[in-house]
């Protein structure tokens, strides 16, 4: 069986090696076994699996793995553009999401779900 390299990969999915490794760094891709000198052996049906969780829209070219805080307005703007990808990817609505955030930055407890009646 061939294996590929991250480079490799990165060429064949038509993104950059940094974001494959972004991917990698942020846990949304299972990490490939290496080989004795540290790279990382891309199975084919790795490959495979990656190029399916971006056409089900569950990776993106943006991926953040971290930034440092700030207020300045545009990286506010820049966090909220990702945010509602986000929401609008996962089909969350907007106005429970807002309720949520809301409830967990007053420290709330959350309410518990109703239970069903038999």
């Amino acid at each position: 069986m061939k294996y590929f390299t991250t480079k490799e990969v990165a060429n064949e999915l038509k993104v950059s090696k940094q974001t494959v490794l972004n991917w990698l760094y942020a846990g949304k891709v299972p990490e490939p076994p290496r080989n004795r000198s540290g790279y990382r052996l891309w199975s084919p049906s790795r490959v495979t699996l990656v190029k399916r969780l971006i056409v089900e829209g569950r990776l993106h070219r943006r991926t953040v793995v971290h930034k440092e805080p700030s207020n300045q307005p545009e990286v506010v703007t820049e966090f909220a553009r990702e945010v509602a990808q986000f929401l609008k990817d996962a089909r969350i609505d907007l106005k429970p999401f807002v309720r949520e955030l809301t409830r967990i930055r007053s420290g709330g407890a959350r309410a518990k779900p109703a239970r069903a009646r038999r």
